[in-house]
Order: structure tokens, then sequence, then C-alpha cells
């Protein structure tokens, strides 16, 4: 990091700028791990506990650099601080990487862990003059592996969820491009200018990014696919349309079911005199979710309510009813004319496997 002379316009504004990363680094890192602690299921692979580690990292990394900059400038103990810096920074996002690549789908064989621990290695052992290129290595690898948990997350949701997760996504790039710029090279080599708006950037990234993964209910419901149990499409009056099974279940009536369901739906809405229908029911260990279309109804069976399952079935009853709408208000019993919905429901529901399924 460049070494400022007291007094300079630019120290000031350098130091305010840093503080602020690391105060809203600890204030969201707190957050994150208490929003773990009090909840019912926590786990040590989880992925708040990853993302506060990355704010630890930040806390030490910008911390390390405040030390570096403005109080120790004499060697060696200045490239101490720096080299702190980076390891700080880079053994978090190796611990969040190996958190990521055990919750998300994809065989990466830990490829992005690894490469962290390696970047933390040469961090340690390298010469003062190289680590500005193991910082842009790591940045290059941060990248990618940060936006394979984006892009996961963000296909798994819909509706409000996707749009606040394109929101964390768009704040973090802000904070990922404020953390190229706020560096040696670009103060060096582009100037004073853009070196500052770097650090503002990061800032203004740090913040919108950790509020928006505190309030996005998402990151407790990566598990959503576990969840699914069985999936019903029920016509006005209680005539089973489609239905579909994501686990071996015992073999049961769904025509019958799906007229109980029916009736209970009615029920609730002659007690409460709503003419919206149900939304969510609670019974023992399952979650009974409702999506209301004019002409029919979609009835999602889980073990847990979660908002995105919410969100995923309003999607999924929008597009069955483009596809089949015409064709359920004619709708005379014939449940082969559906049979295209098996697309459907595991391009929604099971993007990535396909899980045992059964209509009938």
């Amino acid at each position: 990091m460049p070494i400022f002379p007291p007094g300079d316009l630019v120290r000031d504004l350098s130091l305010v700028l840093d503080s602020a990363v690391v105060f809203y680094s600890v204030l969201l890192g707190a957050v994150l791990f208490r929003q773990w602690h009090t909840h019912e299921f926590r786990r040590i692979v989880d992925i708040r506990v990853a993302w506060a580690t990355f704010f630890v990292g930040m806390v030490v990394n910008r911390g390390a650099f405040i030390l570096a900059d403005f109080y120790y400038a004499t060697e060696p103990m200045n490239t101490y601080l720096t080299k702190l810096g980076y390891v700080g920074l880079i053994l978090a996002l190796s611990a969040f990487f190996y958190a990521v690549e055990v919750i998300l789908p994809y065989d990466t064989k830990h490829i992005f862990f690894v490469a962290g621990l390696f970047h933390v290695f040469l961090a340690i052992v390298s010469p003062r003059a190289w680590l500005d290129l193991v910082a842009v290595s790591i940045a290059l690898i941060t990248l990618p592996g940060v936006m394979l948990f984006m892009n996961y997350t963000r296909k798994n949701t819909a509706g409000d969820l996707k749009k606040s997760i394109e929101r964390i996504i768009a704040a973090f790039l802000i904070g990922y491009f404020g953390f190229v710029f706020a560096s040696d090279m670009v103060y060096y080599s582009l100037g004073v200018p853009l070196y500052l708006i770097g650090e503002v950037l990061l800032v203004v990234g740090i913040t919108g990014f950790g509020v928006g993964l505190i309030y996005n209910p998402t990151l407790d419901e990566l598990d959503w696919m576990q969840q699914l149990v069985e999936l019903y499409i029920i016509q006005e009056g209680g005539l089973l349309v489609y239905h579909h099974e994501f686990e071996e279940n015992a073999e049961t009536d769904q025509v019958l079911t799906a007229a109980g369901i029916s009736g209970v739906q009615s029920l609730f809405q002659e007690i409460t005199r709503s003419d919206t229908g149900l939304n969510i029911v609670s019974v023992g260990e399952f979650a009974i979710l409702f999506s209301h279309s004019l002409t029919f109804t979609s009835v999602l069976i889980s073990r847990q309510p979660y908002s995105v399952l919410l969100a995923k079935l309003k999607e999924f009853t929008a597009d069955f009813e483009t596809m089949f709408g015409m064709i359920i208000q004619n709708f005379e019993g014939t449940l082969k004319e559906f049979s295209s919905a098996n697309e459907l429901v595991l391009s929604t529901f099971e993007p990535y496997h396909s899980g045992s399924s059964s209509n009938r």
C-alpha cells in the first residue's frame, strides 16, 4: 500500500475510508455470526459462517494496512504488517471457499480452497516486491469463486428473492473493483483520484453486500431441494390435474388427497371470509404451500416452509398457467395432456438432479 506523508489530505481521506471498511466489516461479520449462533440448526460448514469469516478477513486486511500505511512506515515492520494484511484476507477467503465448495453441488475438487492456501504460502514467503502479484492472482481466483456461489443462489431463487440476490451481486462487484482500484499499482500507475474512488467503492460495496446478506433469507434455505416432497395441481372444485413426487412415498390416493386439500382450503376461506386462499399451512413435520391462479391451485408439500419454495411455487404456477391454462379451462379428466409438465417441474424445482417422479 502507498505510504502517505503526514498532514496529506489524501492520507486523511484514505484513513477515514479504510477505517469505515474496518468498522462496517466488524459490524456485519458480528451480525452474521450472531444469526448463525441463534439459528436452530447451526452447522460449522454454514454459509453465514463463511461470509462472516470473509468479513473477519477484511478487518485483518484493512486494519493491517492502516497500521502499515499510517503508523509503521519503517522496515521491517511495514512489510510484516503488509504481509499480515494479505495473509489474513486470503485465509478468510480460503475458509469461505471451503464452505462454499462443500455446500454447492458442483464437483470442484476443492480447487478454490487449495488455491487459497497456496496463496497464503506465497504471501508469507514472497519478497515485498512480489506481493502485488500475489494480490492480483488471488483477486482473479476470488471473482469466479464468489460468482459461482452467487450464480447458483440466483438460479435457485425466484421473484423478489432473485432480485435481492442480484442486488447482492451488484454490491459485491462494486466492492471487488473498489478493492482492485485501492491498490499500490493503481496509486502509482493511474494516480490518486482513481485510488480514492476505489476506496469509496470498497466502502459502498462492503456495506451494501453485507446488508444484503443479512436481510436475505435464502442464506438459510440453500438446501431447499432436499425439502421437496410432493406437488399437486388442483382444478377449481378439487379435481386433480397433475401430481409429481420428488421422492418415493408410500402409495396414496392422489385424487382423494387433492380433493381433501381443496376441501380444507375452502373451509378456511369460509371461516376467515377470505377470497385469496391459503398460503402456508403446517401439519406435523410438513409444510403445505399454496399458489393460486384463476383456474387452478398449485400445492407443494415440503418439510420446511421456506420463502424460496413459496417463490418457486409462484413462478411454477405462472409458467404452468401459460402452458396449460386453456387446457385446464376445458379439462375433462385426461391427464395425458399434462405429461410435458414434467420438464417444467424439473427445470423449476430440480435444476441439478432429476430425482424420482411420477404423475397420474
